[in-house]
């Protein structure tokens, strides 16, 4: 249950067997690759400087067409293809292959032609659309001349008479009738800003009439039709309705691709592959004849990393596998190892932020406080039993990626202590049963109000211990006491004031006066002593003291354990009261068999939804501000492999 140890690994071997052994290395998936091109890096290294930069292979253009080509057929068809259900997607396991066998199946199969086929109906959908969209706008065109009952064509036959066929706002159309009385006009239709029309007029009157018109901002109407806009308005829906019969068509015949999608999944995973395998030469230097890879690796795969460099290279290559160094302990990737318990936890930690490499992995030291803090505040033995169902009956249903599958666990295992406290605190969905519990949530407020404080210091004070352990563990003793130490002292007698006074034992309240005045002493003394100057010392000393009213805030914050808890219990108990109410009134029939029972599922779920929503967030919030901050910096990144993409399948070791 730590951060996993690293090695950092020095491979040099020829240029010829690069390929074949970043492939197996790529299925290996146990080492991150440095970017030695890295100007950073080569400044650490002078002998690097003088080696070449590895390239990219100049055929990556034509790998990433392919993927390209499969990546665009798989989403297009999935568009089309008719969709899993998801319980049965949930169930279906994922097909398993080697590297050799995918390459085979998508070297050997049939997934171009596939891709020329689904780009052959993407084309003949994309056409039909723009005609489609063609018509419409002409359709919209014409809609406003559609009670014109004349060819358009008949207009140009005018022979001694100019038309004007167009439209004018409507704020001028009173004016237009005034200043060309002596001209036909005929009003064809309005809409809520314009007014279109027909005008005529002699010809020797053009140019009188085009002058009026343009200081109205007349619109003409531009078309090379010549049959009767109505008539060709339902030529164009008629067409439109004959594009959406033939693009159904195609749809239908798509959505027979079904077993082409297996074979285009194929393609994509293996090409993905290729592509990230080429791409990853660009970290690596080289000579004329051999490459230089650097990286890191887990200790506990040294032997396969060997085992598989000796496979690929026989004994053509050299290979150093050295301890991390003190000043690369800022570079080491972070990769955490747990138990199956804590490792549902591990989300809570790399939500925050991963530790350095000689930090400490706090995920051990957050499980047991998220537990009994969660449990506290959802503390319900029905919703409980609910969680625990739902999560065991998914984990053995149904086939999770490696992240969901922690993420249910991680709910399955907060199952037990909200069922623990909702035992505790005789709740079950609320009062739904009348279980008797230790603790009447209705009476005794201050004692779980009490236990909530209580559960924060000792929180806190395992926090500070940890942190003096870590200090400790650095060689940093007189650290340790100094910044742990001084404050335990303080804080154990503070609290032992409070013992002393609500006990009346004058004994502990004058001994821990005592503590107190040495503890805050050694804390005004010593939290100062990066100072210069004596003053600086103790005037930082003082400041630090005063962060004494940073614990009592957050003691304070803890109440919300109780806070929370009661809400829930609350809430669920108000459910059943209206419940009751409906089944009740009046014997109702419908009342008791659907009215309460389905008032009672419905709010039920609300309020567990709520309840598990807050239990997570104001635990993430307990964990990251009141616990994390007495000892806890993180700052480390995660460790990236250099592997497979396993979206659609599983590419097992050969």
């Amino acid at each position: 249950m730590a951060i996993v140890k690293m090695n950092k690994f020095t491979l040099l071997a020829f240029e010829s067997k690069k390929e074949e052994l970043l492939e197996k290395l790529q299925t290996f998936s146990e080492v991150e690759f440095i970017n030695l091109q890295n100007e950073d890096v080569q400044a650490k290294n002078e002998l690097l400087s003088e080696l070449d930069k590895d390239g990219i292979d100049s055929d990556i253009s034509r790998w990433e067409e392919e993927l390209s080509k499969a990546k665009f057929a798989l989403q297009f068809l999935q568009n089309y293809v008719p969709k899993q259900s998801l319980m049965k997607s949930l169930r279906q396991e994922k097909l398993s292959l080697t590297a050799k066998e995918l390459e085979k199946k998508v070297l050997n199969g049939n997934w171009e032609s596939v891709y020329d086929k689904v780009k052959e109906k993407e084309h003949a959908l994309a056409m039909l659309d723009n005609e489609k969209t063609k018509l419409q706008g002409n359709v919209q065109t014409l809609k406003p001349y559609e009670g014109f009952n004349a060819p358009l064509g008949s207009l140009d036959e005018l022979k001694e008479t100019v038309h004007f066929l167009g439209s004018i706002a409507n704020q001028y159309e009173e004016a237009l009738q005034n200043d060309l009385d002596d001209c036909y006009l005929e009003i064809i239709s309005k809409d809520n800003q314009d007014t279109y029309f027909l005008l005529l007029t002699n010809k020797d009157k053009k140019e009188e009439v085009e002058e009026v018109l343009r200081g109205f901002g007349f619109s003409p109407f531009k078309t090379e039709e010549k049959e009767l806009p109505l008539k060709l308005i339902q030529d164009y829906n008629e067409r439109i309705s004959l594009i959406e019969s033939e693009k159904f068509l195609v749809k239908e015949e798509l959505s027979g691709y079904e077993e082409n999608l297996e074979s285009l999944k194929l393609a994509y995973e293996y090409y993905y592959n290729l592509v990230n395998r080429k791409l990853v030469s660009s970290h690596f230097l080289k000579t004329d004849k051999t490459v230089l890879l650097q990286g890191w690796v887990p200790i506990s795969q040294n032997e396969k990393l060997t085992n598989i460099v000796k496979e690929v290279l026989e004994d053509s290559y050299y290979l150093n596998l050295e301890e991390v160094k003190e000043e690369e302990i800022d570079d080491v990737p972070i990769k955490l190892e747990n138990n199956d318990l804590n490792s549902a936890f591990e989300s809570v930690t790399s939500m925050y932020a991963l530790p350095k490499y000689n930090d400490i992995d706090p995920t051990p030291f957050v499980t047991p406080f998220y537990l009994v803090f969660f449990g506290m505040m959802v503390a319900d033995a029905g919703y409980g039993l609910l969680m625990l169902l739902a999560s065991f009956g998914a984990l053995k249903l149904f086939n999770f990626k490696d992240e969901t599958k922690r993420m249910v666990k991680f709910f399955m295992y907060l199952s037990f202590p909200t069922m623990l406290f909702g035992g505790l605190y005789g709740s079950f969905f609320g009062d739904l049963l009348p279980i008797k519990g230790l603790i009447d949530t209705g009476k005794d407020v201050m004692t779980i109000l009490a236990m909530s404080v209580v559960f924060g210091a000792i929180q806190i004070v395992f926090g500070l211990f940890v942190k003096a352990a870590v200090l400790i563990r650095a060689g940093k003793k007189a650290d340790a006491f100094m910044d742990v130490g001084s404050w335990l002292i303080t804080l154990f007698s503070i609290g032992g004031i409070a013992a002393g006074s609500m006990l009346n034992i004058p004994v502990l309240k004058t001994m821990s006066i005592a503590g107190a005045i040495i503890g805050s002493l050694l804390i005004i003394l010593t939290q100062g002593r990066q100072m210069e100057s004596t003053g600086g010392k103790v005037g930082q000393g003082l400041y630090e003291l005063y962060g004494i009213t940073g614990y009592i805030s957050d003691l304070v914050s803890y109440t919300r354990l109780m806070a929370i808890g009661l809400s829930g219990g609350s809430i669920a108990g108000a459910i059943n009261l209206i419940m009751k109410m409906v089944t009740d009134n009046g014997n109702s029939l419908l009342g008791t068999l659907l009215v309460g029972p389905l008032i009672f599922i419905i709010f039920q779920t609300v309020n567990l939804l709520l309840s598990l929503l807050s239990g997570y967030v104001h635990t993430l919030r307990l964990t990251y501000v009141e616990y994390f901050s007495k000892f806890y910096d993180g700052g480390g990144r995660a460790f990236e492999p250099f592997e497979t993409k396993n979206e659609y399948i599983n590419l097992r070791r050969e």
